[in-house]
């Protein structure tokens, strides 16, 4: 089992703990801020990044997040980490929140997933490995009361973990990845548990 019931934790392991946490929130407070060079030393060389619109490296990530150019903010929540020495895995439980107009009507789209983590220390200093959404679950609700709406035929071309997400991602110009880790399908997150406690025992 990936993430097991804290028993003691050492002083090393909860500085480790706090620096992973804060890693975490700086680097998604960077993306929110477009504070790309700082967001870009969040990630190791050969790290990776796989969520609903991109997959690849940290530092293509950071390129990509670039050239988006649009408003996207999280709300990060809980963080668990599992901690084996220089190696650690961390789940943060997070919102993506986003306002946009659509066909002349504003709307408000949620998204809620958990960010998985594998992080790794090197000379002190711990960096994001790699950074994988698992979706839940999203809404997409008007909120200046116009009468836009989305026919169930429209959405049902998408996974329902993410959705509207997906929508509204692809009315945008992105390629949308269908087989992400995603509550819909619950085997999809069963291995990405899996890989990622072997990866940390590794």
């Amino acid at each position: 089992m990936l993430f097991t019931r804290p028993s003691y934790s050492t002083e090393q392991m909860v500085k480790d703990k706090i620096s992973i946490k804060e890693l975490i929130e700086f680097e998604r407070f960077c993306r929110d801020n477009a504070q790309w060079e700082e967001m870009r030393k969040c990630f190791s060389p050969d790290s990776i990044v796989r969520i609903s619109w991109f997959t690849g490296t940290g530092d293509s990530f950071v390129d990509a997040s670039i050239k988006m150019d649009s408003y996207a903010p999280h709300k990060l929540y809980n963080t668990i980490i599992e901690l084996n020495n220089n190696k650690a895995v961390a789940a943060t439980m997070a919102t993506i929140q986003i306002r946009a107009n659509i066909d002349g009507c504003i709307v408000e789209l949620q998204s809620d997933l958990k960010l998985l983590y594998r992080l790794q220390k090197a000379s002190g200093v711990w960096s994001i490995v790699a950074m994988e959404g698992i979706y839940e679950k999203d809404s997409l609700q008007t909120c200046s009361g116009g009468n836009f709406s989305i026919s169930a035929h429209e959405i049902s071309e998408y996974r329902t973990s993410y959705a509207y997400l997906s929508y509204f991602l692809k009315r945008n110009g992105f390629e949308i990845n269908m087989d992400l880790p995603g509550i819909d399908i619950p085997e999809s997150v069963q291995r990405i548990y899996k890989e990622s406690e072997d990866w940390l025992h590794e």
